[in-house]
């Protein structure tokens, strides 16, 4: 009876065995699956906090262009206010003048959000905040560095640069920022002049508009991101 019981024993052996082996390769792909989990979500906290600290720089270029820009409106305000009240030229216009064809342009930092896209959008997990910082970069940056910053450009490469070439002089010996009209006298008469300042106010105020919308979208933007960020590393 004990020879005839042998291959049923050997039989329950192999089973045991073989149950053995699948239950090692389950639990070996189930440590490989978390690793490879948690490897991913290391490496999204990881790109999340990097797009994170590149709105906050842009952020803060922002508000410095903003700003800077605001007082070209005020200085070229100031131009206007000479040509409406027949005054004559006072050297506190130099910088003003000067200033005509220079404006502060957007600078995106993208470079975490390109590492992304390399990486797969589909690395960050939560949908909605993947679709918001999409966003942010194709479509609120693109609106001032395609929207604004293009209409700037060619402001002043087909309007403003030739009226100034004809009629300003810089003072490169005194500052590389500064100019003063040939003529101010003659310039104070001139529609061109009053309707080209009229155009790079209006462009500037325009900049400022998308500027703020876009720092409002921003800001919200890296709140939630931090958040994410807060809620991964719990």
């Amino acid at each position: 009876m004990a020879d005839d019981n042998r291959p049923l024993k050997y039989l329950r052996y192999a089973i045991g065995e073989i149950a053995l082996v699948v239950i090692g390769i389950l639990i070996a792909l189930q440590i490989n699956n978390w690793n490879e989990n948690r490897k991913r979500q290391n490496e999204e906290v990881a790109l999340l906090t990097d797009i994170r600290l590149n709105l906050e720089t842009m952020l803060v270029n922002f508000i410095r262009d903003t700003t800077e820009n605001s007082i070209d409106i005020q200085v070229y305000s100031e131009i206007e206010y000479y040509l409406e009240n027949d005054l004559p030229y006072s050297n506190e216009l130099d910088t003003a003048i000067g200033s005509l064809s220079f404006w502060n342009s957007p600078s995106i930092n993208a470079s975490a959000y390109n590492t992304l896209q390399s990486k797969g959008l589909d690395l960050i997990k939560n949908e909605m905040l993947k679709n918001q910082i999409v966003k942010m970069y194709e479509y609120d940056a693109k609106r001032l560095t395609e929207d604004y910053e293009e209409g700037e450009k060619k402001l002043n490469s087909l309007i403003v640069d030739p009226f100034f070439a004809k009629n300003m002089r810089r003072l490169p010996q005194k500052s590389l920022v500064i100019a003063i009209p040939n003529d101010f006298e003659n310039l104070k008469k001139s529609d061109e002049f009053a309707n080209i300042l009229s155009m790079v106010i209006r462009q500037r105020k325009r900049g400022i508009k998308i500027y703020n919308e876009v720092m409002v979208e921003m800001k919200l933007l890296i709140l939630e991101i931090k958040d994410e960020v807060d809620l991964r590393n719990e």
